[in-house]
């Protein structure tokens, strides 16, 4: 079983489905035990859903977004982020704040 949110040597790794050009207001839309759905409204083209992804988990999480990084998924929806200096329950909490 994967799951959304998981703890590794480099830091947190977190599953996200992105939905590019979405009206929905809410950054997170849905946290499943295998994936989060996020709502973006920049177009999937030339890195500008990849960058406002980085920019607004940084921000749901307080983070810089240096701490942020896409290690997985460039040019798919499916995605997989990098994130240090926090505890996964600390991640869960913030993100499930979001919704």
């Amino acid at each position: 079983m994967t799951s959304a949110i998981w703890e590794t040597e480099r830091g947190i790794l977190l599953r996200v489905v992105v939905r590019p050009k979405s009206r929905e207001k809410n950054l997170v839309a849905e946290i499943s035990p295998e994936v989060i759905v996020v709502n973006l409204s920049s177009p999937a083209r030339e890195g500008k859903a990849n960058s406002e992804l980085i920019k607004k988990i940084a921000k749901v999480l307080s983070i810089s977004t240096s701490n942020v990084t896409l290690v997985a998924g460039h040019k798919s929806r499916e995605k997989t982020l990098l994130i240090h200096g926090l505890a996964v329950e600390d991640v869960r909490k913030m993100l499930s704040g979001a919704t």
